[in-house]
């Protein structure tokens, strides 16, 4: 199964980079909010969770870059099949932007 998962990221996934190492892997926004920003004193605000699938182990704090942006990852966990580690998931956060 590992090797059928590694064809379709290598075909379909999205260049990213973990801790600054190229992989590839799906990044989409996580379905849970209707309202995805909140408003601050400085304005809107994108706090979506975005959702991470891929074959580079993640944990906690790790940083994911995809299209430009920073991602932090505030949750994560290998998915199984057997024994068998077949991917990784994670719960990842948009960085801030630094004020200017």
């Amino acid at each position: 199964m590992k090797p059928s998962i590694a064809r379709i990221l290598r075909k379909y996934g999205q260049t990213v980079k973990v801790n600054g190492t190229e992989t590839r892997a799906f990044i989409q926004p996580a379905r849970e909010k209707a309202v995805p920003f909140e408003v601050s004193s400085l304005g809107a605000v994108d706090d979506r969770k975005w959702m991470y699938l891929g074959e580079t182990k993640l944990k906690l704090g790790d940083r994911v870059e995809f299209r430009g942006r920073g991602y932090t990852v505030r949750s994560c966990e290998s998915v199984h099949i057997g024994d068998e580690i077949v991917f990784w998931w994670a719960s990842l956060t948009a960085e801030r932007e630094a004020a200017e």
